[in-house]
């Protein structure tokens, strides 16, 4: 009789259990991802700015970007492949800028977190600020790579 009662009790448990058990939405994303936005810091109108890895479906349309704008957050997977370059379009030119170890403290790749990707142009070429967010891992937040 006491099993029956338990079984009969059990999807009550069940219900009641499952939300403690699961990760939150916001739990999950923040610990298994990376949050990036690209800001226009340089004196030119970024006519499209791309991020991400198409092969794996991970490619972010930020659109465009006009000096002193910031795009959207955007999650991506910790894997430095899906981060690596960015894609800015200018007028009628197109830059692709691979990000390689120039991330804070010196890291080959982003822990988890938020983190800003500043660009400038200079004397033709792009340059490349990437500043952790408060909250993010890391006690450096922020490196230069030209």
């Amino acid at each position: 009789m006491m099993r029956r009662t338990w079984l009969q009790r059990l999807p009550l448990w069940a219900a009641v259990l499952a939300p403690l058990l699961r990760p939150t939405g916001t739990h999950a994303q923040g610990s298994a991802q990376v949050w990036l936005r690209v800001r226009n810091s340089s004196q030119e109108a970024f006519t499209h700015v791309w991020q991400g890895l198409p092969q794996q479906g991970t490619d972010v349309d930020l659109g465009p970007l006009l000096p002193g704008d910031t795009s959207r957050w955007h999650a991506l997977p910790t894997t430095l492949a899906h981060y690596r370059k960015t894609r800015i379009q200018i007028g009628q030119r197109q830059f692709t800028h691979v990000t390689d170890q120039s991330f804070p403290g010196g890291r080959a790749t982003l822990a988890p977190g938020h983190y800003t990707f500043t660009y400038t142009l200079e004397g033709g070429a792009l340059r490349l600020t990437v500043a952790a967010e408060p909250g993010a891992s890391g006690t450096d937040r922020s490196h230069q790579k030209q």
